[in-house]
């Protein structure tokens, strides 16, 4: 494939995901601008060039309809030092477009004249109501401590010129840099798995000269480290450059001048800048690359580096710019000793980047919940959620999985391993885009349901990353919790549906309200709301929706007098704006007819203390059972060719190619499969999907017997009623598998008796349908 049809492959793939985000909200609205936005910068959050970025348009034009401004959305962090600004160019094409340089300086123009209208004051022309608004005011009200801000600008056409800006200076203080990201460049974003543009820096060009080092003597496997001294200028114009993307790995943000160390580090500066190499601990840091070359003069010097991480010292490296800059301090002779260290192995960095954060930190307390958290819970909920069916949604009789994408592209992924249009078509059937969902939302969902929205405000990293904190290692998900998650999901929906947007939405703060609303309801019912009906069901009731319609009301209301002269997204992310919504006294007669509208929501408290009792011991028994029925069901003579297959494409081993022996010979005795029988068989399952799914979908289909399950079966008499009647059941209380499900209904459209291979797969689903209550004579 040429890499002209490489781009424009994906170029297809960007576009389909932009359309498929516009149609799961065509009926709330939803525009393809603000769409592409939502998910380009999706991408550069995963990658780690911006963070708690939001969709925002404003467009201002003159009479003659000319923009004068234009933004589709923003992201500022928590201290103001940082504005990203986002201005999207998109359009559907089946080839990819040019977009020249003057497009790149109409685009530059546009939402650089927005910023500097922000700073002058244009929140007195816009109405309250704007989406803009806020945004206008806090930019406004926090100019002062804005150092730098980055312009975006996206779009899905092809750069044709090295049409490079450079940074320029707004109001003698701001910093402003753009970021021109084209097609070429998402382009390669995704190609290098979403892995962030790394920081390069050229000390001579930067410093003037490279910076002398001294190398550790001893060289070894894992890594090689340099002593440096960092003139305190150098590093105040790096953060000023880089700003928190220099401290990506860095375990905090720069925690202000209240500590006692901090304020230490700033007298230091102003009192006596000469003595800080004595008094400081210096910085840890670390490269991907680094250019060290003897200097003619002796010793040696660090010409450049890639991928530079100050990973312990960022208090060190931000009160530096910020006394220089607050106090206008003078740094010449402040230094700063500098321990780089370059990882031989970068599959290591993740491991052992946190341990030097670690192990280096002496200046401010770390605990362990400040590290990465170990990732075990996503995995397990990942392997849940491809194995989970869902029953089906109102006026339906297909399941669904709700699919859980643990990395950004993995829907993709599986999507691009089905081999046929059918297939695919299948497999979005089965795992539906909008039921698509990340471990940043599953932070959301659960704190929101935890009573912890204000977390939730903060955004969709710093909530994740105090989820994982609350978390603990050691915890792992079973069904019930992804039941119940799924739940949460649901009625984060359809309070989002009930919010609405365009014309007809509620108000501003719906990613506010929302979370606020639903952590509300959950205190006045006392957590009563019954979670596995709306599961069972995939929707709410409407009577639930019609509480969450008059809420988000009450809520939004709240949250907007509760702000007072404050903004509304800086006041909700305190967690006292929580407790005096949740702490307020509701009149005794509108909560009753709150209760009382709610009874069939709720849950029988016996029923829901039963299946909470339910251990892992107990789910992993049924999930483990489950394998073993599967694995049966392909009958011994699939086993054998299988075990052919895995021979012929050297993809099985000799012990695994054994494995696929014993568990055909167990079926055709009618024995049961070890546990080592059933994972290592679930394990060849899996490479067969990934290699050769279309022999798998063979040894389904051929009419062979599969002998059924050792133990107790239930003995019937096969009749086009029998299997009728279990349809019909089975609509109700939906516990069958889709596979099971799909082959009812085709066993219904034919002629008994059905043969020897199909009469033993019917026994089969209906032993499982008993064990949920299903009975012959029903």
């Amino acid at each position: 494939m040429s890499d002209t049809e490489e781009l424009n492959g994906f170029l297809t793939d960007l576009n389909q995901e932009v359309r498929a985000l516009v149609e799961i909200e065509k009926e709330e609205g939803a525009l393809l601008e603000e769409k592409a936005t939502e998910y380009l910068i999706g991408l550069l959050a995963d990658a780690g060039e911006t963070e708690n970025a939001r969709v925002c348009t404003s467009i201002k034009a003159n009479k003659a309809h000319q923009i004068q401004h234009k933004i589709n959305g923003y992201a500022l962090s928590e201290d103001f030092e940082t504005v990203d600004l986002f201005i999207t160019f998109f359009q559907e094409t089946t080839e990819a477009r040019s977009f020249v340089k003057t497009d790149v300086t109409t685009a530059a123009n546009q939402s650089e004249r927005f910023l500097k209208n922000v700073f002058n004051g244009y929140r007195d022309e816009i109405d309250e109501s704007a989406p803009a608004y806020e945004l206008a005011q806090v930019l406004f009200d926090n100019a002062g401590k804005v150092v730098r801000a980055r312009i975006f600008i996206l779009t899905n056409a092809r750069l044709t010129s090295d049409a490079a800006l450079p940074d320029r200076r707004l109001n003698q203080t701001v910093q402003v840099q753009y970021h021109i990201w084209d097609l070429d460049r998402f382009h390669r974003l995704w190609t290098s798995r979403n892995r962030r543009e790394p920081i390069e820096i050229e000390f001579e060009r930067s410093h003037g000269q490279p910076l002398n080092c001294l190398p550790m003597p001893v060289s070894n496997n894992d890594y090689q480290s340099y002593l440096a001294i960092v003139p305190g200028t150098l590093l105040a114009e790096m953060y000023e450059r880089y700003g928190a993307r220099l401290l990506e790995q860095n375990v905090r943000s720069f925690l202000d001048f209240t500590g006692a160390v901090n304020k230490g580090i700033r007298n230091t500066i102003k009192t006596a800048p000469h003595r800080f190499l004595a008094y400081n601990n210096g910085i840890a840091a670390t490269a991907e690359q680094v250019d060290v070359r003897q200097l003619p003069g002796g010793g040696w010097g660090i010409h450049s580096v890639r991928d530079l991480q100050i990973v312990n010292g960022g208090q060190t490296t931000a009160a530096i710019f910020r006394t220089q800059r607050q106090d206008r301090a003078d740094i010449s002779s402040v230094f700063v000793q500098m321990k780089l260290t370059v990882l031989r192995r970068p599959e290591d960095m993740d491991e052992i980047i946190p341990l030097i954060s670690q192990y280096a930190n002496s200046q401010n307390g770390i605990q362990a919940a400040d590290l990465s958290a170990n990732n075990k819970f996503n995995r397990q909920l990942e392997k849940i959620s491809r194995a989970c069916w869902a029953p089906p949604a109102p006026n339906t009789t297909v399941q669904t999985r709700w699919f859980f994408e643990r990395a950004r592209g993995q829907y993709k992924v599986a999507l691009n391993r089905e081999l046929t249009p059918k297939r695919r078509k299948a497999f979005e059937h089965q795992n539906p885009r909008k039921q698509l969902f990340t471990k940043e939302m599953v932070a959301k969902f659960e704190h929101t349901w935890g009573g912890l929205p204000w977390l939730v405000a903060r955004g969709a990293q710093k909530n994740y990353a105090e989820y994982l904190k609350k978390l603990g290692k050691d915890y792992q998900p079973n069904s019930i919790f992804f039941e119940d998650l799924i739940a949460k999901a649901i009625l984060f929906r359809a309070a989002d549906q009930e919010y609405g947007r365009g014309a007809t939405k509620l108000g501003d703060y719906k990613f506010l309200t929302v979370p606020y609303t639903l952590a509300w309801l959950n205190h006045v019912t006392a957590g009563r709301i019954d979670l596995y009906k709306i599961w069972k069901e995939q929707d709410v009731s409407e009577a639930l929706r019609s509480v969450i319609n008059s809420t988000l009301r009450f809520v939004d209301n709240y949250l907007q007098q509760s702000a007072g002269t404050k903004l509304v997204s800086e006041r909700a992310k305190q967690e006292d704006c929580w407790l005096l919504l949740r702490d307020a006294s509701v009149p005794k007669d509108k909560l009753q007819q709150l209760l009382t509208k709610l009874q069939g929501d709720f849950s029988d408290p016996q029923q829901q203390q039963k299946r909470y009792r339910q251990t892992n011991d107990d789910l992993a028994a049924e999930e483990r059972r489950q394998q073993e029925e599967m694995l049966r069901a392909l009958g011994a003579e699939a086993w054998e060719i299988i075990e052919q297959w895995g021979r012929q494409s050297n993809l099985l081993s000799q012990h695994k190619r054994d494995r696929c022996n014993s568990i055909g010979r167990n079926i055709t005795r009618n024995r049961h499969l070890t546990d080592s029988e059933v994972e290592t068989g679930q394990f060849i399952i899996d490479l067969l999907l990934e290699h050769n799914p279309g022999l798998l979908d063979q040894l389904q289909e051929q009419e062979q017997p599969a002998a059924a399950p050792a133990g107790k079966e239930v003995q019937v008499n096969l009749t086009q009623e029998l299997v009728a009647k279990l349809f019909d059941w089975e609509k109700k209380n939906k516990a069958l598998a889709l596979r099971d499900v799909e082959f009812l209904k085709t066993t219904m459209r034919e002629k008994f008796p059905v043969g020897k291979f199909k009469a033993v797969r019917l026994h089969q689903i209906v032993e499982k349908a008993a064990r949920y209550g299903f009975t012959v004579s029903a």
